[in-house]
Formats: C-alpha cells, sequence, structure tokens
C-alpha cells in the first residue's frame, strides 16, 4: 500500500495505541466526530481545503499528541485539499529576493487584493469551515445553558436563594458532575447522539471533488 493509502489508518493506529477516543478528540478539539472519522479512513468529501484542512489536521495531530508539523507537511504531500503549491512558489521567489516567507501559512496575514477568483474560493471555504466547527458547538452550548438555567431555578423554589447565586452553584456542580460521570457534559453528549442518528444536520455540503 502506498503512503497515502496509509495515511489516515496509521493515525487511527497511533490514536488507539495512545488510548485516545474519537469522543475525546471531538471535546478537545470541539469538531465533530464525522471529519475525524473521515481523516482515518482518508475520506475528505466534507472537508474544506488549503489552510482551513490544514488547520484541522493539526488538531487531530495536537489532541493525539503526535508531531502537528510533522503530519501537517506529509498532510499536504500526499492529498491535494492541504495543497500548497502556491505558498512553495512564492518561497522559491522570496528566497531569490532575500526575502523571509515563514509566514506564509498565516491567515491573517493574505492580503484583501489580488486573484478574485482564489478570494471567492477561501471564502467559500472558510464559510465551511465555520459551519463545521460552530453549528455543533453552539447547539450544545445552548443545551449546557438550559440545563444549568434549570437546575437554578430550583434554588430560589427550594432554598429561597437569589437566582444569580443559584446559578453560580448550579454551573459549578453541573460541569463538574458532568465531566466526573460521563467525561463531558449533556449538551455534547446530545450533540455526538443528533450527530450519529441524523448526521445530515451538520454536513457541509460541497459539491467539488476532494482526495
Amino acid at each position: 500500500m502506498s503512503d497515502r493509502d496509509t495515511f489516515g489508518p496509521r493515525l487511527r493506529s497511533e490514536r488507539e495505541r495512545r488510548g485516545i477516543s474519537i469522543e475525546t478528540i471531538v471535546t478537545v478539539t470541539k469538531v465533530g466526530a464525522d471529519l475525524w472519522l473521515g481523516l482515518e479512513r482518508n475520506d475528505f468529501s466534507k472537508w474544506p481545503s488549503g489552510i482551513f484542512a490544514r488547520a484541522f489536521v493539526r488538531d487531530y495531530a495536537k489532541a493525539v499528541g503526535l508531531d502537528a508539523d510533522e503530519i501537517v507537511d506529509e498532510f499536504c504531500r500526499l492529498f491535494p485539499n492541504g495543497d500548497r503549491r502556491a505558498a512553495r512558489i512564492i518561497k522559491a521567489q522570496a528566497e531569490l529576493i532575500g526575502h523571509s516567507a515563514g509566514t506564509l501559512d498565516d491567515p491573517s496575514l493574505v492580503p484583501r487584493g489580488g486573484d478574485r477568483r482564489a478570494a471567492a474560493h477561501d471564502r467559500k471555504a472558510q464559510a465551511r469551515a465555520r459551519r463545521v466547527r460552530l453549528a455543533p458547538r453552539t447547539l450544545a452550548a445552548s443545551i449546557d445553558v438550559g440545563c444549568t438555567a434549570a437546575l437554578a431555578l430550583l434554588g430560589p423554589a427550594v432554598v429561597g436563594a437569589g437566582f444569580w447565586a443559584s446559578a453560580g452553584v448550579a454551573a459549578i456542580v453541573y460541569y463538574s458532575l458532568s465531566t466526573i460521570l460521563s467525561g463531558a457534559t449533556v449538551g455534547t453528549h446530545t450533540v455526538e447522539f443528533l450527530r450519529q442518528r441524523m448526521p445530515e444536520l451538520f454536513a457541509v455540503r460541497d459539491r467539488r471533488a476532494h482526495a
């Protein structure tokens, strides 16, 4: 098998060897399990491309305890999602004229002008990346806030304490017990359950073919 064929399975084997579950990766990165499972089987059909794909791979490597730079470099070499061809050309040109191109992967430094087609592509990729990251987090946070507020209402009703004092105690108790008993909050578990039963709710649709 080629390095490309074994890339994702090798990551999965390393994760399992270290005793790290997909649920732990989800909790640490706040990114859905479907993306990480896709990475481990070389399926990038739901992934963004370019710098956003590289950021996801870097997050995974850090969560597993691997060398993030090494894993990202291998990903870029093997799959078009992490394509750095433009960066390599710019770096070579910078070396010819004596400038540093070490910050090419910093999205905050990308100029506002330039190729309009590339800019439009980047905007679409950025929108997909935001959806992947924020939609499940927002839903989980909303569920957790609702649970905490419900517990806080018991304070005034039971012992006559003020709502905000009860809310503070409820938040501490809720998050502490959730972490101790199940390793994650009710919101996180609920989102993961919905993701498995109704993955279309969290799917990032992209008509282009990736790796």
